[in-house]
């Protein structure tokens, strides 16, 4: 295990530099925090380039439940991917308010919209969730984490969507940014009209659109759209979309947060596939 003592260590400024999101998605970094998800990337498949743990007795803790015989990285890292930092480094380099101890950092990429339409051909009932402009990184850490919870095949974030990139994101999703595949998209008309020409209906969640009461979910491949917490979709989105769906409201509030309303109408394109209605019977409920 190597120790890092200072701050104008490279490696050090890399772990750093990966808790703002344009240093992270120039270099592909992603970091996790805490004992748990950190130890969840193990179960996940995914073994992070370096461990940092903090020289105290926080990070000692961690050490013994992540390496010891029955720890989650137990003889799967080298000595070079163990890092020991000061307790000033550690906590000046972590977003937590209570440092846990432990820090992973890994690389991480996104594949290209083009290569997991190609990659999913042939699959039944595509669903992805399509995210414009939401600019709220709790708000999409959240949506790609209901989006797992509801066998959603992808997430993709169009222009001005709070990136991946941002720890913050990444907090929200609570791990489920390794379950499944995110895109990435700067070009709104490109990336939908792709998705038209591969045979996915567009719904989108507008307030003027059909009540979910009676809204008629596609059998086939289809992707939910949903737009920012205050303007909602774009004239472009909208102007693709092959329907507009809306969640009838019977109490005072004009409107529902994007992360509650995106939860609601995820769980009724679920719904709508009766396949994906008996898949759901055997996985856990909450």
């Amino acid at each position: 295990m190597r120790t890092i003592e200072s701050k104008d260590n490279p490696l050090y400024k890399m772990l750093q530099g990966s808790a703002t999101a344009s240093f992270a998605r120039k270099h592909r970094l992603l970091t996790v925090e805490g004992i748990r998800h950190t130890a969840d990337l193990a179960r996940f498949g995914r073994l992070p380039d370096y461990l940092f743990f903090s020289d105290d007795e926080k990070g000692k803790k961690a050490m013994d439940l992540l390496l010891a015989q029955e720890g989650a990285f137990s003889g799967l890292l080298g000595e070079e991917q163990l890092i020991l930092l000061e307790p000033r480094l550690f906590e000046k380099a972590s977003l937590q308010k209570s440092p846990s101890g432990v820090m992973a950092m890994l690389e991480f990429r996104l594949p290209q919209l083009e290569e997991w339409l190609s990659e999913g051909e042939g699959k039944k009932r595509r669903k992805l969730l399509v995210l414009e402009e939401i600019q709220d990184p709790g708000n999409v850490g959240t949506l790609i984490r209901t989006a797992d919870a509801f066998n959603y095949d992808g997430v993709l974030l169009l222009e001005g969507t709070a990136s991946v990139w941002n720890p913050k994101t990444g907090a929200s999703a609570a791990g489920s940014i390794f379950h499944l595949p995110l895109l990435e998209s700067e070009d709104t008309e490109k990336s939908l009209s792709l998705l038209k020409e591969a045979g996915f209906t567009l719904i989108a969640a507008d307030m003027e659109g059909e009540s979910l009461a009676g809204f008629s979910w596609p059998e086939g491949d289809f992707a939910l759209l949903l737009g920012n917490e205050g303007r909602g979709l774009t004239e472009c989105a909208l102007g693709l979309a092959d329907g507009r769906a809306a969640i009838p409201m019977g109490g005072r509030a004009e409107s529902l947060n994007v992360a509650s309303a995106g939860a609601i109408l995820m769980w009724a394109g679920f719904q709508g596939g009766s396949q994906d209605t008996l898949d759901m019977e055997s996985h856990d409920s909450v």
